[in-house]
């Protein structure tokens, strides 16, 4: 779950006993209302839908000093339900992490934990939904996603991170292979956009195996700037022609009440070699402590396509105490690159934080 308030810090439950003094629980519960009315080129309205949808996530993390160099310590998981608990229970956030507080260095064994392209970056984090929320409706397949080509950082990695002064923190990642993993320590079933056998050390030739992420996060010294960049690939195997890439950088700067930003993505799967190129602007204005307001537009362009697809949409967010909540309104325009098939959108989303 990607948390898409400016207010969405979790409350945590204290564990306390010899072995694990500074361990805790959180977690939320997502309960999302969408409704959709979609078109034809003609304007005649030929497919709608509505109805609510849940997201739960456990969180447990602990931390604490090892006794060999004066390492600090962190490990956890989260357990993500997207759904009704049958294949979409997921693993998330699972990670070990060695840091030398002295030097900002940290090793992590991890997945879907250290900063990466394939989180939910975009201008429309400031508040409320992104474009691929607004755009997805299971009438038409949009061109905004959330996980960008080979999505290294959903596959185990061993990875590296360093903290640069007050500029901000580089890191790269490298995952000998693109899957989830396994108890049996080896090649389990891949994920996204990859073929193989579970649990096997067989590949067909050509598939991708392993990839590589490098990139930066950070304020580069300017207070109220928030500036990534992120570049990766997958690693290519036997007669492989095309191989999954992403590119994704973008910035937001916050001016008091007001906070705008930008997001470009570039990226291509293994199956295509037709790259997608996603770029987003948002504004943001917090109207008090509790409520923000924020406006996005996103467009969306393949290679060898005339067609660019568009969302226009509207997002207020408002913390509730203990829950935050999220509406929003959305106009999309050429969905998949289709001429004239279009979509309004509308959706609302209370998060229960504990």
């Amino acid at each position: 779950m990607k948390k898409l308030m400016l207010t969405s810090a979790l409350a945590g439950v204290l564990i306390s006993s010899s072995a694990f003094a500074q361990t805790t629980v959180t977690g939320e519960i997502r309960v999302n209302y969408k409704s959709v009315g979609s078109s034809v080129a003609t304007g005649t309205t030929t497919t709608s839908g509505r109805g609510f949808g849940t997201e739960q996530q456990l969180n447990i993390q602990t931390k604490g000093k090892l006794n060999v160099g004066g390492l600090d310590y962190a490990a956890g998981f989260s357990m993500e339900n997207d759904g009704q608990q049958v294949g979409t229970l997921f693993n998330e956030n699972s990670y070990i992490d060695f840091t030398n507080a002295s030097s900002g260095t940290t090793l992590s064994l991890s997945q879907d934990h250290i900063q990466r392209s394939d989180t939910d970056r975009s201008a429309a984090v400031l508040v409320g939904h992104t474009p691929n929320e607004l755009s997805s409706s299971g009438h038409a397949s949009t061109r905004f996603s959330q996980n960008l080509g080979p999505a290294v950082g959903q596959s185990w990695t061993v990875s590296l991170l360093q903290q640069v002064g007050q500029f901000g923190t580089v890191s790269y990642s490298y995952a000998p292979s693109l899957t989830n993993g396994t108890s049996d320590g080896g090649l389990g079933v891949v994920p996204g956009n990859r073929t193989g056998t579970a649990n096997s050390e067989t590949f067909a030739e050509g598939d991708n195996e392993g990839g590589y992420e490098y990139g930066f996060v950070g304020s580069l010294g300017v207070k109220g700037l928030n500036a990534y960049y992120f570049n990766g690939a997958a690693n290519a195997k036997g007669a492989l022609t095309t191989i999954a890439h992403a590119q994704s950088y973008g910035a937001s700067y916050n001016m008091g009440e007001f906070t705008i930003g930008y997001a470009n993505k570039r990226y291509n799967a293994d199956t295509t070699a037709l790259d997608t190129t996603e770029k987003h602007y948002g504004v943001a204005y917090a109207i008090n402590n509790q409520a923000t307001l924020g406006l996005i537009y996103g467009k969306a362009d393949v290679e060898s396509s005339s067609v660019t697809q568009k969302v226009k949409g509207i997002n207020l967010g408002y913390a509730l105490g203990p829950v935050d909540l999220t509406v929003s309104v959305a106009r999309n325009t050429d969905i998949g690159g289709t001429l004239g098939n279009d979509s309004d959108m509308a959706m609302v989303r209370f998060i229960g934080k504990f």
